[in-house]
């Protein structure tokens, strides 16, 4: 592991969830990060342990013997958020640092990962943004669409829509379907009720 990297700890039962989290995280750009996804107290407790964790994303329903007070008191620095899948109590709110919802896009968690991070040194303003073509072309994409397919849609050659999708996975280091319609979901590019899944 690199010195240089916010180090995240996912603790979240539902794979699904931990998944898309820890795959999100990962890719968000400007942000160098180190993901590490528990799914036990006992693992998370060993993680914060054996590694320098500075933010620990967290279901706030994590296991019976999970206490956020105790958290606190042993690893002071630690940020520590909710994964809000559902709508948490003020209550229960108050106990976390932040909360991130599993319906925030790539701008709003990228601002919240800021927020927790105390390295401010390591958000760079340096990636390429997406233009409306290639967000045109993700969509199509994760839909199931092919190369000649999305050429005929928009009225491209194949080579341009090989083209953009080369730039696209240069631009967000994604390199698989699941990863791009992951991104594509996030970032509100598709509505989940449009795909195959």
């Amino acid at each position: 592991m690199q010195e240089n990297k916010i180090h995240i700890a996912i603790a979240e039962n539902a794979p699904i969830v931990a998944a898309g989290l820890t795959h999100t995280v990962s890719r968000l750009p400007g942000i160098a990060v180190h993901v590490t996804e528990v799914t036990s107290v006992e693992a998370l407790y060993d993680c914060l342990r054996s590694t320098s964790t500075d933010i620990l994303i967290i279901n706030p329903y994590f296991g019976e013997a999970f206490d956020v007070a105790k958290l606190r008191s042993m690893y002071p620095q630690l940020k520590i958020a909710a994964v809000a899948t559902a709508p948490l109590d003020r209550k229960r709110r108050e106990n976390f640092d932040d909360v991130i919802s599993i319906a925030d896009d790539t701008d709003t968690l990228c601002e919240k990962i800021k927020r927790l991070s105390a390295q401010p040194e390591l958000f760079s303003e340096s990636k390429e943004p997406l233009s409306n073509r290639e967000k045109e072309i993700i969509a199509l994409v994760v839909k199931g669409m092919t190369n000649k397919e999305i050429a005929d849609t928009l009225f491209l050659s194949v080579h341009t829509v090989i083209t953009h999708r080369r730039n696209i996975a240069r631009k967000l280091e994604i390199h698989s379907a699941t990863g791009l319609t992951i991104y594509a979901i996030v970032n509100k590019l598709v509505d989940i009720s449009e795909l195959h899944l």
